[in-house]
């Protein structure tokens, strides 16, 4: 059995080390909550290859990678990490388990299929284009919060994704949710979803050629 806690991984430039440390304040915020998590700081592929391992052993459910990104990999302070080595490394301590990407632009589906087809992982997230600091912290520290205020001991994919949809709306971002097909391929989804017209809307928009109606 998995535990339900967050084991946060993250790697900074160095001149970022001292004030940008998201992945500390997501943690901080868990133990806010009496949450139990795991913090690990990496500068090096070696470093970040060690504590993928400590995370597969530790048994938690969720892995917050907290990093520099692009659409070809992670970077680490020192090293960059493709799309494939990422799938190749992580994608085995994910069975079962949640993968959680605070990274810019790296959240593909190459990155999802890479990280599905070398293991069980469950669902894989992280934001659509490139994110500031100040919005990826609120976008995490709420989500999480929400999520475990909620339900302590699981995620389920429907509040998750709704929860998700909440945040991002709130820092203006967009969500790329993924999970795997039979296959094994992603399934992708755009969060948040847009919102399905309603029949009387289209019927009221159709009747005044798709103008606001004016009252009075």
């Amino acid at each position: 059995m998995t535990k339900p806690e967050v084991f946060i991984i993250e790697s900074l430039k160095f001149s970022e080390e001292t004030d940008y440390r998201e992945g500390e304040m997501i943690y901080r915020s868990l133990r806010m909550s009496l949450k139990e998590p795991i913090y690990r700081y990496v500068r090096t592929l070696t470093e970040f290859e060690h504590f993928v391992e400590e995370f597969g052993e530790s048994n938690y459910r969720y892995l917050h990678i907290s990093c520099h990104g692009s659409k070809g990999g992670l970077s680490m302070t020192l090293d960059h990490i493709t799309t494939h080595d990422v799938g190749e490394i992580v994608g085995p301590a994910l069975d079962g388990k949640r993968l959680f990407l605070s990274t810019c632009l790296a959240s593909t589906p190459a990155m999802a299929e890479a990280v599905f087809k070398n293991g069980g992982c469950t669902s894989l997230a992280g934001p659509k284009n490139k994110i500031n600091f100040d919005d990826s912290v609120i976008l995490w520290t709420s989500f999480y919060h929400l999520m475990f205020k909620a339900n302590q001991k699981a995620m389920k994919r429907d509040q998750l994704r709704g929860t998700l949809s909440k945040c991002a709306s709130t820092v203006g971002e967009k969500i790329n949710f993924y999970r795997p097909g039979k296959d094994r391929t992603a399934l992708h989804a755009l969060l948040p979803e847009p919102i399905q017209k309603t029949t009387v809307a289209r019927t009221r928009e159709a009747s005044t050629g798709g103008r606001q109606a004016r009252n009075g």
